[in-house]
């Protein structure tokens, strides 16, 4: 099944968020993925792969709607919402429980990235939803090891093959002059990131002068994606 690539449409909140996440000292990565999880409203029960707690940034944008729950987890530790899981083995978790299985910037470091998908099809109840995200064009970032790139291509395979069904997928960027500037400011340390926006906004600006040539232009050179699966009925 072929699914048509989203994008970020640039726009002034869109600046606005670069500028002030910017100055926070978040990646052009982070904060693009986290502009487009604002689109989303979740409730029930959620599980939260990899997360460790509530501290990652992307908690400020996604939009928590009550009655919800949500259920981290660490390879290491456990406690009150908090669950033991290696995502190299199954899950020790009941079938059919979660409303949304969410996993960002997660599933890079995982060698036996099936089992992620399939334990996450079988503790998603019917119609359930898998929200994730990963890098394609970065630099090697061992958490502690980092094993793979996936294109598009490759996510809406690995996850039909495990019979989920899918809903969007995002490309994050806007073309290589985006992506080259990301290169360089991930050599920086945080403090002087926030510098760095300025000039991410630049590479933004060519890009966009650029994508008016052809469509696809920003489509390959995608930082990364964003992306949706339901579990079928």
């Amino acid at each position: 099944m072929m699914v048509e690539l989203e994008s970020i449409q640039l726009s002034r909140s869109v600046v606005k968020t670069i500028l002030v996440e910017g100055i926070r000292g978040k990646s052009l990565g982070r904060i693009l993925m986290n502009n487009i999880l604002s689109e989303f409203e979740l409730s029930g029960n959620i599980l939260d792969l990899g997360s460790g707690s509530d501290s990652a940034s992307y908690n400020r944008f996604l939009k928590y709607k009550e009655p919800c729950n949500v259920t981290y987890s660490d390879m290491y530790r456990e406690g009150e919402n908090l669950v033991r899981i290696d995502m190299e083995k199954p899950f020790q978790i009941e079938h059919n429980i979660f409303d949304y299985v969410m996993c960002f910037n997660a599933l890079e470091h995982v060698y036996n990235f099936r089992n992620v998908i399939e334990q996450s099809y079988r503790v998603l109840r019917r119609g359930g939803v898998f929200i994730g995200s990963t890098p394609f064009i970065h630099r090697f970032h061992p958490d502690p090891f980092d094993y793979f790139r996936y294109s598009h291509q490759a996510l809406l395979r690995m996850f039909e093959e495990e019979n989920f069904i899918c809903e969007r997928i995002f490309y994050i960027g806007f073309g290589p002059f985006t992506l080259a500037g990301t290169q360089w400011t991930s050599l920086m340390r945080k403090a002087f990131r926030r510098i760095f926006v300025f000039f991410d906004l630049f590479n933004i600006l060519l890009d966009w002068i650029f994508s008016r040539i052809s469509k696809e232009y920003p489509k390959t050179y995608a930082l990364g994606y964003v992306f949706v699966f339901k579990k079928s009925l």
